[in-house]
């Protein structure tokens, strides 16, 4: 009726990327080694390869950036309003 679906661990597949892009070995041919259907070396490639992109559960933030962005944000606020309150100074109709 049916194929078996294959289901492999999560490091499996990331050591045979890792394995390929080490290796320079075509995933055609490791597909053919680990007795592996290509689509399925493909989407691996595309979740695990060098060029994947980062998870979305998976967010590296650097907390020294963010804290110097953080004080530089505060600093540009208040210029702003030191700012808004001269223009208001200047503007005034002297009468």
């Amino acid at each position: 009726m049916g194929d078996i679906r294959e289901s492999y661990e999560e490091e499996f597949k990331r050591k045979t990327i890792e394995h390929m892009e080490s290796s320079g070995k075509r995933p055609i041919d490791i597909a053919r080694e680990l007795n592996i259907p290509k689509s399925t070396l493909s989407r691996w490639i595309k979740q695990y390869g060098s060029g994947a992109a980062v998870p979305q559960n998976q967010i590296f933030v650097d907390h020294e950036r963010l804290k110097k962005l953080e004080q530089l944000n505060r600093e540009l606020q208040e210029e702003n309003e030191i700012l808004k309150k001269a223009m208001h100074f200047f503007t005034k109709d002297p009468r």
